[in-house]
């Protein structure tokens, strides 16, 4: 009797404690799922490449030299703006006409730890094709990397670590594909090279970092406009300790076969069109602002202009005072005669 009370009263204990049981052990469930997440968490190092932002390709059209070949072409810039948007050609690939796209003037940088090139599309993948690199490590030459001519390829994206070495080019050459009458879809052609490309280097629409340096190859740079007309254009103020421009010289004003205009016709000039021969009028100006550089150089023309004057005008008066002088000589002898006259 005493047994069987013992008994109901443990279970009746264990009942009780069975909820905060299930709750401590959902509890540790979920840390150690957690802990696990953590861990897993994959980030790009030397070794490890996980996303796009080391490809060396980002705006490859204008950072390197580009080309592509064969009837079967596709929008190049599509390839390398990181937007993974595809590109369609118009005609289809084929063995003897196959479409090739050639990277050159890649840096000179070893690829050390790891490296990986590819292609990827939405549709249309390529089906035969071969990838090549251009090494100058070591043996220097062409050397192929992968080849699918005889196999073919089923994926809509294909990546593939590069042997060790240094590549300055690749080529990509797609001899068939999975579209409509063999056309093809390409979306984005990849080189990730982690040692040597800055996250998402080339994304910047064309800026490039070199050294300390920013450096844009094309276009124009708007700050307070939406629509540039110039390199740079700024709606508003600029502050700068110096603004060095390279000018244009004036010395030609000094050669011999100068026409420099009289003083006359100057003053004709200014009178009939209220300013300056050779400098724009006012009007001018304000419909079509300054270029510093030419203005520069006008002004300077016109202070040459001023200096000849000047010393056309210097010389003029030393001749006059030269024949004040003689005048004055010839005076003072004429009055000596005049007063020797009258003392006879």
């Amino acid at each position: 009797m005493k047994t069987n009370s013992i008994i109901k009263h443990l279970d009746k204990s264990l009942n009780m404690q069975k909820p905060l049981f299930i709750t401590k052990s959902i509890a540790l469930c979920l840390l150690i799922v957690c802990a696990h997440l953590v861990n897993a968490q994959s980030i790009t190092t030397n070794r490890n490449l996980v996303g796009m932002e080391h490809n060396l390709l980002f705006d490859a059209n204008n950072r390197f030299t580009v080309t592509q070949t064969g009837s079967a072409t596709v929008e190049l810039d599509r390839l390398f703006d990181g937007k993974f948007q595809p590109s369609y050609s118009g005609n289809g690939v084929t063995t003897n006409n196959p479409t090739v796209i050639l990277i050159e003037d890649l840096p000179n940088h070893h690829t050390q730890a790891k490296a990986i090139v590819g292609w990827s599309t939405r549709y249309w993948n390529a089906k035969n094709f071969k990838i090549e690199g251009y090494n100058v490590y070591g043996t220097e030459g062409w050397r192929t990397l992968a080849d699918y001519t005889s196999i073919d390829f089923s994926s809509y994206e294909f990546q593939m670590q590069l042997p060790s070495g240094s590549y300055t080019k690749l080529r990509f050459t797609f001899y068939s594909a999975t579209g409509e009458n063999g056309r093809i879809g390409l979306s984005e052609i990849f080189f990730l090279h982690p040692e040597v490309s800055l996250p998402y280097y080339g994304l910047k629409h064309g800026w490039e970092l070199r050294g300390d340096d920013l450096y844009r190859r094309t276009g124009n740079i708007g700050i307070g406009i939406d629509d540039p007309k110039a390199k740079l254009h700024v709606d508003g103020n600029i502050l700068a300790n110096e603004i060095k421009v390279q000018a244009q010289t004036a010395d030609f004003v000094f050669e011999e076969d100068y026409q420099l205009k009289s003083l006359e016709e100057v003053e004709q000039f200014v009178h009939k069109n209220k300013h300056l021969p050779d400098i724009p009028s006012a009007k001018q100006m304000e419909e079509e602002g300054v270029g510093l550089s030419e203005m520069n150089k006008l002004l300077l023309q016109k202070i040459e202009e001023l200096t000849l004057y000047m010393i056309e005008l210097e010389k003029n008066q030393k001749l006059q005072l030269n024949r004040n002088i003689q005048l004055e000589k010839q005076l003072i002898e004429l009055n000596n005669q005049i007063n020797k006259l009258k003392n006879e």
